[in-house]
């Protein structure tokens, strides 16, 4: 920031403005009001002044002033997204960091632990870097959980730890705001040594703590909040969140590619009527192509428009409660002196639509176009391109053998929620076929294994998926939440290898095959999860993974995202790793076998 001096003697017109917005309609999120024909004076990228249409901006005019005319659009703070996960986009963070300004959305929070698991704190160390290059305000979290949940529990294996020494040296950073979800809650519940160091590591540096907490109530919630955790994005019900925000919680209300809580989340406001400080509208999970078609926080801001909030509380939900929660409301979030001058310009209230973005006082986005060109020079290394390290397989190891001489077994099986994080338990029968229990089309059970891609272990967890929405064919991919092995849904044995091998020799990706035929790839050589190309390259490329796999009768949005988070061992109820079936409530490892027959 600029010298205090220099910004008051600019508010005091002494030292004039380098822009000026006139003819705004601003949005005053501190009062949910809307105050007409106002302008905004600018120096060096802070607001200086806040001027009524009684008001003469002549006086802040210099020779040198740009003038930039919002035409009576209702002018709002830059949105700030504060829980995304940059990678499940599926594009670096430059180009990311584009199609965020083209939305509206100057500041991003995100949580890079993803790349973290596979590269470790190098992984998390090249976002940093690269953020540097890109248009938005981006500050990160360290990762909490690398792996997602200590190893030592024999639930899962990664490729990397991320351990508080890591942490530690990561805190320094200018770019870390906070410590990243806290997903291993049995963990803080136990009062694991490790665990509550990292959290006295980021209460030692006053950074915020994220939370990850599904279906935590009474008195487990309330010792996950003794702990020091402000926040929680996993809340899908809604006495569940309620709970949550009745006990001080920042509830994120979460709507992306797969997981959809806005609906439900919205009657906090529009049934019980709450106060909607505490709510914050966030993503976790987009992609890229939900990004191009339908945008980011504009387009969750319109859907809680459309849900019946009023839209300046909508509004209030990416600016001034993020930033109050984030601690750094003295510098975005408001329209107002001595803030950044972040602004979004929009002709509707009722229904954004973002045709201009100005970050620090500089347009960098107008009418369609991206008017600012970035600093492109940023290289991947080498090593972040080869990740996929693990054992030959073959068609019998993806499936589960049965000894004795029988023509079904009951199997326990992981049930895929539409639209939600969640999972269920089911158990139901299967047919054996040849001495290996088979899938069934007919009810849209698939095959499922997750291979260690890491350390060419040879761990292989087996067992079978229900409700993915394929109806046909086989998926794998290098995208398997958090330790983002190798993982392959499919009902024939022969296509789940065929789209294996389609993926690792694309050093990571997402490969549909159907009767032995490729129909469509992703290629994510940067960690197994990102495609280095622009956006629009990347688009085009997904948008066709897309197609395909509805002419099969799924989506994207619930077979890709859904299946990379059937891997994940710290949300209820049945999960899979390279370890076999998780039960995460029990947090044990089950027999894909149900013995009560």
């Amino acid at each position: 920031m600029p010298n205090i001096k220099e910004l008051m003697m600019a508010a005091q017109g002494i030292i004039k403005a380098d822009a000026i917005i006139t003819n705004a309609n601003l949005i005053s999120v501190t009062t949910s009001e809307i105050i007409e024909n106002a302008s905004i004076t600018t120096y060096k990228g802070i607001i200086t002044r806040i001027l009524n249409k009684e008001e003469d901006i002549n006086n802040y005019i210099g020779y040198r002033t740009k003038i930039i005319d919002a035409k009576n659009n209702y002018v709002m703070p830059g949105f700030i997204e504060s829980h995304i996960h940059i990678e499940s986009s599926l594009l670096n963070v430059r180009e990311f960091g584009k199609l965020e300004v083209m939305h509206g959305v100057t500041t991003v929070i995100a949580d890079p632990h993803e790349i973290g698991n596979v590269l470790g704190n190098e992984g998390v160390n090249l976002f940093i870097e690269e953020s540097k290059h890109a248009l938005p305000r981006i500050y990160f979290e360290v990762p909490s959980c690398v792996p997602a949940i200590d190893i030592n529990k024999g639930l899962d294996s990664g490729a990397k730890i991320i351990n508080n020494n890591d942490i530690r040296e990561l805190m320094k950073s200018e770019k870390i705001i906070g410590l990243g979800e806290v997903m291993d809650f049995e963990s803080v519940l136990q009062g694991e040594k490790e665990m509550l160091e990292r959290i006295e590591i980021a209460k030692n540096n006053n950074k915020v703590i994220e939370g990850h907490a599904p279906l935590l109530n009474k008195e487990k919630l309330d010792s996950y909040l003794i702990a020091g955790i402000s926040s929680d994005h996993e809340s899908s019900i809604l006495e569940e969140a309620l709970e949550k925000v009745r006990k001080g919680m920042y509830i994120f209300m979460r709507e992306g590619s797969a997981w959809k809580n806005l609906s439900e989340l919205s009657k906090l406001i529009t049934s019980y009527k709450i106060d909607s400080r505490r709510l914050i509208l966030v993503a976790d999970d987009i992609n890229v192509v939900d990004l191009v078609e339908y945008g980011h926080l504009d387009y969750l801001i319109n859907k809680a428009i459309e849900l019946g909030i009023d839209p300046i509380k909508a509004i209030q939900m990416v600016t001034i409660n993020p930033a109050e929660h984030l601690r750094i409301d003295d510098k975005i979030g408001i329209i107002a002196p001595g803030r950044y001058a972040d602004l979004v310009f929009s002709e509707n209230l009722n229904k954004i639509n973002i045709n201009t973005t100005i970050i620090e006082g500089e347009v960098v986005y107008r009418y369609g176009k991206i008017v600012k060109n970035i600093d492109d020079n940023f290289i991947y290394p080498k090593y972040a391109s080869n990740t996929i390290n693990l054992n030959k397989f073959n068609e019998e190891d993806l499936l589960i053998k049965i000894n004795d001489n029988l023509k079904e077994v009951n199997a326990n099986i992981i049930k895929a929620i539409p639209g939600s994080a969640l999972t269920e338990k089911t158990v139901e029968e299967l047919p054996v076929k040849k001495g290996f229990i088979d899938s069934d089309e007919e009810r849209n059970i698939m095959h499922i294994a997750v291979i260690d891609r890491h350390h060419a272990s040879g761990n292989i967890g087996k067992g079978f998926v229900k409700n993915l929405g394929i109806e046909r064919g086989a998926i794998a991919q290098t995208i398997a939440h958090d330790t983002h092995n190798l993982i392959i849904a499919g009902y024939d044995v022969k296509d789940m290898i065929t789209a294996s091998k389609y993926v690792i020799e694309s050093n990571g990706g997402i490969a549909y095959v159907d009767k032995g035929k490729l129909i469509s790839i992703v290629k994510l050589p940067i960690a197994g999860l990102i495609n280095n190309s622009s956006y629009g390259e990347v688009y085009r490329e997904v948008k066709q993974l897309e197609e395909s796999l509805s002419v099969a009768g799924g989506s994207l949005n619930s077979i890709f995202m859904t299946l990379g988070l059937i891997s994940l061992p710290v949300i209820p109820e049945l999960r899979i790793t390279d370890k076999g079936l998780v039960d995460v409530m029990k947090g044990k490892i089950i027999d894909p076998i149900s013995r009560a027959q």
